[in-house]
């Protein structure tokens, strides 16, 4: 079996960094100086994980929550109130949305954004970048929508298309953070066909709930999750490493239950993205992924 890795969404921040944004939120710090500051930190964050082999979106250290950025440059949407992120004590802006329209400012410039550090949304591009994109599902459900949710699944997914175009990227990991109930529809028929779509779910998994065939579905570790995944993507993945608890897991053990699937391949990733974690554990549990296919 082969066995990948992937590390995915917004990554805890150096302390360095962070100080530097708590200038910047006090107009200490010029918005193009927190640019500079960002962009060396996902470079060193790129050159590291390129050493270790593993898959990676863009760090998102200019996010200040997996949504924020994303409404700001949208028309028909505004950040709205603070509100609890599941069951943890971080909070993100609950984005309000009247309509879906265009994208205002282009994502792959540098732009000041107000209430959040500036655009581009990622510091790389090109064919073998995974952009990182919060499902439709999870955006509607965890919004203030003024829309049917197929009107809004399909508009949002016309804007992602602009925003690939930008990075010129085929590779994007959709990122569902809510379990799907049984009469959920995520419908990426046609954006499969155009993207290498990456779907990271969350709770138990339905054929029913996904139309379109991405090229991997990642599910919580269980048997009959892993066995629809495998049915209906290229290459299924499991969430092995624990993106809450700072318990640190042994490769071995990790690679030993991935083997218990009957898989050509596999993905191995993380429970919950990492920024929930003191960056030195982060780091960490990226030295565990990059030993688990050795």
């Amino acid at each position: 079996m082969k066995i990948n890795t992937l590390v995915y969404g917004i990554y805890p921040k150096t302390n360095e960094l962070r100080l530097s944004i708590s200038r910047w939120e006090k107009g200490l710090l010029p918005d193009a100086a927190l640019n500079d500051r960002i962009d060396d930190e996902k470079h060193e964050f790129y050159d590291r994980l390129n050493n270790n082999e593993i898959l990676y979106t863009d760090p998102l250290f200019n996010w200040y929550d997996i949504f924020r950025p994303l409404v700001l440059i949208t028309d028909g949407m505004q950040p709205g109130p603070l509100t609890r992120y599941k069951e943890t004590n971080t909070f993100y802006r609950m984005p309000e949305v009247s309509e879906i329209g265009g994208i205002k400012y282009s994502p792959d410039k540098f732009t000041p954004l107000n209430e959040n550090p500036p655009l581009p949304l990622y510091a790389e591009y090109g064919k073998d970048f995974n952009a990182f994109l919060p499902s439709p599902y999870t955006f509607f459900k965890m919004s203030r929508v003024e829309m049917a949710y197929n009107d809004f699944e399909k508009q949002l997914l016309n804007n992602y298309v602009q925003i690939l175009k930008k990075f010129r990227t085929r590779n994007v990991i959709l990122f569902d953070s809510l379990p799907y109930e049984k009469n959920t529809v995520l419908n990426l028929e046609d954006f499969v066909k155009e993207y290498n779509v990456r779907l990271i779910t969350a709770g138990n998994i339905y054929k029913e709930n996904i139309r379109g065939r991405p090229k991997s579905i990642i599910c919580d570790n269980n048997e009959n999750n892993v066995k629809i995944a495998s049915e209906i993507s290229d290459e299924p993945g499991i969430k092995l490493i624990d993106g809450y608890n700072t318990k640190l897991e042994k490769p071995e053990d990790i690679r030993n239950e991935a083997l218990k699937y009957d898989l050509d391949s596999i993905i191995i990733t993380h429970t919950e993205y990492f920024d929930f974690l003191p960056r030195m554990i982060a780091d960490k549990k990226i030295e565990i992924m990059s030993k688990i296919g050795d």
